[in-house]
């Protein structure tokens, strides 16, 4: 009977447990998570603003552990992984030992040292459901509607504002880049995201940057200094500037750690027996690759041999205040770039071509038929010979790949 250990319960770690059961019902899996409870960090903004409870924020059955004939250890905290023996050693001294280990522990939040961000009683990350939890607690008992400061106006820095907001909250978000959402819009599609933010009581501090902080005697931050030098009031702070791979614990295994684990394209790690996916190891944390990265790994670690192949990984989906938007690919403009955009009924879409590939896709307010343009985007389709628009392409338009040529073949209806 083979052993395989899974460290993490989310999106990588609970794909892995499945397809590793799916292939073998006699092996035994434990799964080792700090976790008490299964949920989905995608919709932790939602259980923060009241809108989800913590039945609906996890993505598995009641009975999945029971069903699967899965040990899970839950609220357990991995403190090291001993390469040379083959096991785990936990806080409470317990060692787990295994023939096959699968790291997916994910990331934590970065908190910049800057002032008293990091000692502060009153600063907080959004990253984990203690996190959530600890935010909505704090922003319920503030008086009045309080003064609270989001600093990062990234995803997570909106989906924190939005739970905030819904909770009648004044919230300001302060963010470096001239734009929200720098990374995963344009000017364009962000500027109306920023619009319903401002309507619904959030003000936004862009192309700004903290610079300090000002405390009280009880080590909480009261204000927060920009470097033009206004001083904002608050009562909390939310830091959202980014994440590290949750690699802590593997200091003195041997496994190579730098932005993530470092894996080879079966995610496999420098040691023979031990595995990594999701985001700890910086290939792409968003839940789909995270998915396929479980999934991959476990038919690896149950001898299938299957490399990982698909590392794309740029798409985003949001919607805040009912408007869904979709980005995919890389959105920025180089010369020589053929842009398509059109506008109107409160839709927004943006197609990027480089050489006849489309590189990047936003689609605001209608995201129907998103799926073509992530097919288009991955397989690198070259839509040199595309007689018809491109707005009017769907999947029937495509059929497979060419035998000599090994591209996807494109045929006119």
């Amino acid at each position: 009977m083979v052993k395989y250990v899974i460290i993490g319960s989310g999106a990588a770690g609970i794909a892995a447990a499945k397809t590793i059961r799916n292939i073998t019902k006699e092996d035994q899996i434990i799964m080792i998570s700090s976790d008490e409870t299964i949920y989905s960090r995608c919709m932790l903004h939602k259980y923060s603003a009241n809108e989800r409870n913590l039945k609906s924020l996890s993505f598995v059955s009641n009975d999945f552990f029971s069903k699967n004939n899965i040990t899970w250890r839950k609220g357990e905290c991995v403190t090291g992984v001993d390469t040379k023996n083959n096991c785990v050693l936990l806080k409470d001294k317990a060692v787990i030992s295994f023939d096959k280990l699968l790291i997916a522990t994910g990331s934590d939040a970065f908190i910049p040292n800057v002032g008293d961000l990091r000692e502060a009683k009153n600063v907080y990350s959004f990253a984990h459901l203690t996190d959530a939890k600890a935010i909505r607690e704090k922003a319920l008992s503030l008086s009045s509607v309080g003064k609270i400061i989001v600093i990062g106006a990234g995803l997570v820095g909106l989906d924190v504002t939005y739970a905030l907001l819904k909770l009648q909250r004044a919230v300001t978000v302060v963010e470096m880049s001239s734009q929200i959402l720098p990374l995963n819009l344009d000017s364009t599609a962000a500027s109306v995201y920023q619009k319903l933010f401002e309507q619904n009581g959030c003000s936004f501090r862009l192309c700004s940057k903290i610079s300090s902080t000002v405390s009280n005697e009880n080590g909480e931050v009261t204000g927060v200094v920009l470097e033009n030098g206004e001083i904002l009031d608050c009562d909390m702070v939310i830091v959202a500037v980014g994440v590290r791979s949750a690699v802590k614990f593997l200091e003195g295994s041997g496994i190579v750690c730098e932005r993530g684990i470092g894996v080879d394209r079966y995610l496999r790690t420098c040691c023979e027996s031990v595995y990594a996916a999701g985001s700890v190891t910086a290939l792409g944390g968003i839940w789909p690759c995270a998915v396929r990265q479980g999934e991959i790994a476990a038919r690896n670690m149950c001898g299938l041999v299957l490399p990982f192949t698909d590392a794309f990984s740029a798409r985003n989906t949001m919607s805040f205040f009912d408007l869904p938007t979709v980005s995919v690919g890389d959105l920025t403009c180089e010369k020589g770039d053929t842009v398509f955009v059109r506008s109107g009924c409160g839709c927004y879409q943006k197609f990027i071509l480089q050489n006849n590939v489309v590189k990047g896709v936003i689609l605001q307010g209608d995201v129907a038929y998103s799926g073509i343009w992530q097919y288009l985007i991955r397989n690198k389709v070259n839509l040199g010979d595309v007689k018809k628009s491109v707005w009017d392409l769907s999947f029937a338009d495509f059929y497979g790949i060419d035998d000599e040529t090994g591209e996807y073949k494109y045929v006119t209806r």
